[in-house]
């Protein structure tokens, strides 16, 4: 497994995962609210993703609002482009779909899905 002892430090987690996910930014993430236990697999959190480049300069363009909580025995993320309130919404639970923002229905995929759904199961995977 590449980090060590997971459970301890989600924040860390889910920045080194957006580090391998969105190269060669830098990510640090900052909770908003929530609050989680993984080893009892309880979790209902949000945080911000935020981005720079390898200098230290801030990339808003980047930075990402993620949610994740447990409903129905399995782990939710849902990941919204933090300063793009009009950008389509990943709902990675079961299933992952796209949704509009403005009226929470089902959408294409913009053309950067690809990268937030390989953060979003990157995740998924070392929660699990």
């Amino acid at each position: 497994m590449l980090f060590e002892n997971p459970t301890k430090n989600i924040e860390s987690l889910i920045a080194k995962s957006a580090d391998l996910t969105n190269k060669p930014f830098v990510h640090s993430v900052v909770k908003i609210n929530g609050e989680y236990e993984i080893e009892e697999e309880d979790i209902d959190l949000t945080v911000n993703i935020l981005c720079r480049d390898r200098e230290g300069k801030r990339l808003e363009i980047h930075d990402l609002e993620l949610e994740l909580f447990k409903s129905n025995k399995e782990f939710t993320l849902v990941i919204s482009k933090l300063n793009f309130p009009n950008e389509p919404i990943l709902w990675c639970g079961v299933k992952t779909l796209w949704m509009n923002s403005n009226n929470g229905k089902k959408c294409n995929s913009p053309k950067y899905s690809a990268r937030l759904e390989k953060l979003a199961n990157r995740i998924k995977n070392f929660i699990n």
